[in-house]
């Protein structure tokens, strides 16, 4: 088909739109536009796009509107990688306030080390070499992550100290170099300062904040847990078109045997907390509740006609914030427990104590409705629970173990009387997967046992059956 011009002559219909322009000081360079979707005042988003070279446009134009017509183009930002993640961070209202503390934590190197770049622009090897700083010994200066091109774009710029036109640099440094004198007038590198000519800026300060070093592999591998996380909701924003942290290797992480009591030890411990004012707490703690979720029990939440404790809320230590009762560590640990009957009769007599000391001192007594107080009324500090079960622990002369792996106690406990992984899971609140994965230990001579059963011998006798 062809089309007609002013003057009746026939000329051949261009396949694809591409122009030739050639600048001024005759620079030639290649351009397109293509609709790449819709702004949200609906009308249409068009971008243009320019390449040295006739090849590189035709096959640009023809990626970029394969991919727009899939849904899959991923328009231009100049958005860096601390503006994304700062306002992920802020946007995170799904998670405790204590879990985004650890988030930022978390993201602060990456943050420190590479926030500068563009987000679309951080490659695999950017990170991998971030993991590597993390992992060795000495603490080095972060390096400038912007790149060879921006630095070519930069020695570029300083060596014309009235700046150069775009079309000058177009020219000198191609296509790749107006990506990066994008990426570096975003970041603040370079200044337009007239029509079409830009000027490089030198750092004001030249020392480079520190990036730490030997972390452990554990930090590296939540590290990256959490940045993989983040790219992942960039993804779906369309800002990224593939998350590169999840190409990263991660370090391995060496595993370490989880301590516990044993029946025994955790007898020992039982008999000789029997007397302390916070029996009932201690004994919710043998039974494997979390220390946030014995901090935030409520009396309201124990029904003594029913036999239940019900873990509805939790009191953790915040970061800047101090202690605050929120919602409890996730939806699985919102539960009901059946109690043995010793821990509601434990929690009976420490309420009738209460009732006596709010007796005593009258008035001034805090309304808290909350279980675990002291005796003037006031929420026992986690710090203060915490530093009370050790010293309990060494009176008591049972090996030390930290009050987080008496819950490792009570699940070791659980499956190795017959209860079930389900079953097990659901009184800690955890996912049943997590039980198993976790706890797997405890099932090894069961599964001993399995194995001869299928050959027909008794692991009790070790005689042939008969």
């Amino acid at each position: 088909m062809t089309n007609t011009d002013e003057a009746g002559a026939k000329r051949p219909r261009r396949a694809e739109p591409i122009s030739k322009h050639i600048a001024r000081n005759g620079a030639v360079s290649y351009r397109f536009q293509v609709d790449v979707g819709i702004r949200p005042d609906g009308t249409r988003d068009r971008q243009r796009f320019t390449f040295p070279t006739l090849a590189e446009a035709r096959r640009e134009y023809r990626r970029i509107t394969t991919e727009v017509a899939a849904g899959a183009f991923v328009r231009r930002d100049s958005t860096t990688v601390a503006e994304y993640l700062s306002r992920w961070l802020d946007s995170r209202r799904d998670v405790r306030p204590n879990t985004l503390t650890g988030y930022r934590h978390s993201l602060k190197p990456v943050i420190e080390a590479l926030g500068g770049i563009g987000l679309q622009h951080v490659r695999t090897a950017d990170i991998d070499a971030l993991v590597t700083v993390r992992l060795s010994g000495t603490p080095i200066r972060q390096r400038d992550k912007r790149g060879r091109r921006a630095a070519e774009v930069l020695i570029f710029l300083r060596e014309r100290a009235e700046g150069a036109q775009y079309n000058e640099i177009l020219a000198a440094l191609g296509e790749p170099g107006i990506k990066s004198l994008d990426r570096l007038v975003a970041s603040g590198g370079v200044v337009r300062i007239g029509r079409g000519r830009y000027v490089a800026v030198e750092p004001r300060d030249p020392q480079r904040p520190r990036v730490p070093g030997s972390v452990s592999p554990r930090t590296v591998v939540t590290m990256l847990v959490v940045l993989s996380s983040a790219l992942d909701d960039a993804m779906r924003e369309g800002l990224v078109s593939r998350n590169v942290a999840r190409m990263v290797k991660r370090p391995t992480v060496e595993h370490h045997e989880m301590r516990s009591w044993t029946p025994e030890q955790a007898s020992q411990f039982r008999h000789h907390v029997r007397d302390d004012r916070l029996n009932a707490c201690w004994l919710l703690t043998l039974a494997g509740l979390r220390r946030s979720e014995i901090l935030g029990l409520r009396w309201s939440d124990v029904d003594f006609d029913a036999g239940t404790v019900s873990v509805a809320q939790g009191r953790v230590v915040v970061e800047g914030r101090g202690t605050v009762t929120g919602d409890p560590k996730s939806k699985r640990s919102r539960r009901a427990l059946p109690m043995p009957v010793d821990v509601l009769t434990a929690l009976r007599t420490f309420r009738l104590r209460q009732a006596q000391e709010r007796l005593a001192i009258g008035s001034q007594y805090p309304d808290t409705g909350l279980v675990a107080v002291n005796a003037a009324g006031s929420p026992i500090r986690p710090e203060t629970y915490s530093s009370q079960f050790a010293q309990h622990a060494k009176d008591a002369g049972v090996p030390f173990i930290r009050l987080h792996d008496v819950r490792h106690t009570a699940a070791t406990m659980l499956l190795d009387s017959g209860t079930t992984p389900s079953a097990t899971a659901k009184w800690l609140g955890h996912d049943p997967a997590i039980t198993l994965r976790v706890y797997g230990h405890v099932y090894d001579d069961a599964l001993a046992a399995a194995g001869d059963a299928l050959m027909g011998r008794s692991r009790i006798t070790g005689e042939q059956k008969r």
